[in-house]
């Protein structure tokens, strides 16, 4: 049973790298397996490997062009027709779409392009990755309620299988709609261990906030759970080394490709300090706690220069 759970995690923090970067197929059975903890890691830093292969983003939108039209009606004229699959290389060619990809995607679906249950990936052990999943789980800004029932009323089924659960864990930080999905998915006590982990595993603070105070839930730590976490608590304490490299990395891009990997240098800095805050509040070391806080305060100071030094 740890095992599984350990493999779990493994497969939860792959499965999070493919739906960030977006530009490659889902990652086979066997490469997962092969991924040690030091591997994911170092895969963290180093997200746009292929980028000398990738195909240069399409000119940004011109809001001057159509100064009356929003965004999202200026990038339905600017793609007239869009199918399902085109989707991932649609928003990683052209990252200026980040800022309005759920309101993009629910758009194309009411336009008729593709149904919000359209088949994107299908995934060995976790089943169908549908559009709906695109427009929820990749999102750079958090899925507001009013996205999270559109996309039902568009026909979503959001439910609680295992892609649904590690979609929401992944960057859902709205209390609202972890609370929506939920209540909606009928999830209950049996699932909150997995809930934990994937919280710390995607660094969502929100998650575990809405498990411990809005559900009242008490994570009861084993010695499986106490091996795991003091192992993420090592990897965390190394963030901001991993920061710095981010940083170089971002300004050694070429400005063609820099929003693209400024979108992903934003999540892992999120990610670890979401890391940070809830490791913090699970310690029982006065010390321990008080070397996370330093640690999550410096990740929120490096997220306000990379969002705001350009």
């Amino acid at each position: 049973m740890r095992f599984v759970i350990g493999f779990t995690l493994i497969l939860t923090t792959v499965i999070a790298i493919w739906l960030l970067t977006q530009s490659s197929p889902a990652p086979e059975l066997n490469a997962i397996q092969s991924l040690t903890r030091a591997e994911l890691s170092g895969h963290a830093v180093n997200l746009d490997e292929d980028d000398a292969a990738q195909p240069e983003p399409a000119a940004q939108i011109d809001a001057n062009e159509h100064n009356d039209l929003s965004l999202v009606e200026q990038a339905l004229l600017r793609y007239p027709s869009v199918s399902a699959h085109e989707l991932r290389d649609m928003f990683h060619d052209n990252p200026e779409l980040e800022k309005i990809r759920a309101d993009l995607i629910i758009a194309l679906i009411e336009r008729g392009d593709m149904a919000a249950n359209e088949l994107i990936e299908d995934f060995q052990l976790f089943g169908p990755y549908t559009v709906a999943h695109f427009a929820a789980g990749g999102a750079s800004y958090d899925l507001t309620l009013e996205q999270y029932n559109k996309l039902i009323e568009l026909g979503a089924d959001v439910n609680g299988e295992k892609l649904w659960r590690l979609v929401m864990a992944r960057l859902q930080n709205s209390s609202e709609v972890l609370n929506q999905w939920y209540a909606d998915a009928a999830l209950g006590p049996e699932i909150h261990e997995e809930l934990f982990g994937n919280a710390i595993v995607f660094g969502n603070y929100a998650l575990y906030d809405f498990l411990t105070n809005g559900l009242g839930t008490h994570f009861m730590a084993n010695a499986f759970w106490e091996k795991e976490i003091a192992e993420w608590t090592d990897e965390v304490k190394k963030s901001i080394d991993k920061a710095a490299e981010l940083k170089r990395q971002l300004a050694e891009t070429n400005a063609a490709k820099k929003d693209r990997r400024r979108i992903s240098s934003i999540y892992w800095l999120q990610r670890w300090r979401g890391q940070a805050q809830i490791l913090q509040a699970m310690s029982d070391s006065e010390s321990e706690r008080a070397e996370l806080r330093q640690v999550a305060a410096q990740l929120s100071e490096e997220l306000k220069k990379i969002r705001f030094d350009h």
